[in-house]
């Protein structure tokens, strides 16, 4: 009758952890990415903690249960792989560049057929990611194929794919740059230069948010449009760079124009003024 017993709550145990471990994996990262405004676009330092908390949690089963949670979610695969490798979003633990690679890997696979140009964009981004983080691995035949096929993307698209491209550092600038060559030159740890800090979404924070007029020059066909701009604002909080990520191209104009007047208080970084990157929206009535 004891051993049925134990039996019985070894089962338990064992499903307990199993659910623990499988069914509510990445749960709680699930929730924090929904509720930020803008996702995955969103503030993504904090994104990025909850995402090692739970790195953390499932221990050795960490790599197993990120696949599952993968999926065949583009979107999952381009972020958690600067998840993965960035200082940034790592909060101290320990980058991880080979299962980095096979998830961009295989973002790339799950664009493949996708030509809009956020698509275009992130298959860039990755395959820049993937031919340095070949380089650095030292196999340079391969690091050179993933350069030649972002090269030929932008050689194909041009700007249209500019607001869709991640920043690099200086150090990965270098390493894509000298990926046929030695890479002794590239400093992995360089003086930085300027901070800029992410703030996610900053309609919210603006100090003079005010919907634009509907563009007069649209008379006939009139529609209701919504419009994203990316803005960069000077150590003073007016806006410097103002630049269209998506939205009809009849009401960008005046979605450009509003955000240029935009003016924020200034951020402090270890109590001095810094540059701040974001978006703002806009959406448009007839």
């Amino acid at each position: 009758m004891r051993t049925k017993t134990y039996l019985g709550l070894i089962c338990i145990l064992f499903t307990l952890a199993a659910t623990s471990l499988g069914q509510d994996a990445f749960a709680r990262f699930t929730k924090a990415v929904k509720e930020e405004r803008g996702g995955f676009s969103g503030n993504k330092e904090s994104l990025s903690k909850v995402f090692n908390e739970e790195r953390i949690r499932l221990g050795s089963n960490f790599e197993t249960e990120l696949w599952k949670y993968l999926g065949d979610d583009a979107d999952k695969h381009y972020w958690i792989g600067y998840f993965l490798t960035s200082k940034t979003y790592l909060h101290g633990n320990v980058p991880l560049p080979d299962l980095a690679f096979q998830v961009w890997l295989n973002g790339l696979k799950l664009l493949e057929k996708r030509s809009d140009e956020r698509s275009l964009g992130r298959k860039v981004t990755m395959y820049r990611q993937l031919a340095v983080s070949a380089k650095l691995s030292g196999k340079q035949g391969q690091a050179i194929r993933f350069r030649d096929n972002a090269e030929s993307l932008l050689a194909a698209h041009g700007n249209d794919l500019a607001a869709f491209i991640a920043g690099r550092t200086e150090f990965e600038i270098c390493v894509y740059e000298t990926v046929a060559g030695s890479v002794d030159r590239c400093d992995s740890n360089p003086t930085p230069k300027e901070r800029i800090i992410s703030a996610g979404w900053m309609n919210g924070r603006a100090l003079n948010y005010v919907k634009p007029d509907y563009p007069s020059t649209i008379i006939n066909d009139r529609k209701a449009a919504h419009v994203e701009v990316r803005i960069l604002t000077d150590e003073a909080g007016k806006v410097v760079l103002a630049e269209i990520i998506r939205g009809p191209i009849e009401f960008q104009g005046a979605a450009i124009e509003a955000a240029r007047k935009l003016k924020f208080e200034p951020i402090l970084l270890s109590g001095v003024p810094t540059k701040v990157s974001g978006w703002v929206s806009y959406d448009f009535k007839p």
